[in-house]
């Protein structure tokens, strides 16, 4: 089989909220942020969305929070950096707003890698 390598990244961002909050926290990704940061001009594509439902086998209770993770698919690490610098950032400014002190958030880059 021959080996194909071109490299795209991800970025995740992953939410956290009290478990309650899952609603509110899913309207608000859906309705706005997605709409926001994924246009044509941002260079983002194909978001998606995943709800940590386990972490090292187990199950994440009240006390922990609910954690949402949402990615997005970026041509390049340059791309990705100026998606976040320019597009990511400033929404993510509105989100503190929303949600104050109620939730947070952290982010990753990942490279791709194909075999």
């Amino acid at each position: 089989m021959p080996f194909f390598y071109y490299s795209m990244y991800t970025y995740n961002i992953t939410f956290v909220v009290a478990p309650e909050k899952e609603p509110e926290l899913l309207a608000y990704l859906r309705e706005e942020l997605i709409l926001k940061i994924f246009n044509k001009d941002s260079g983002a594509t194909k978001p998606e969305l995943k709800k940590v439902v386990e972490t090292g086998g187990e199950k994440p209770g009240p006390e922990h929070g609910l954690s949402i993770a949402l990615a997005a698919n970026l041509p390049s690490e340059e791309a990705a950096h100026h998606w976040n610098d320019h597009t990511l950032l400033p929404e993510l400014n509105n989100f503190h707003l929303k949600f104050k002190d109620q939730a947070l958030f952290f982010v990753t880059l990942l490279e791709n890698l194909y075999i």
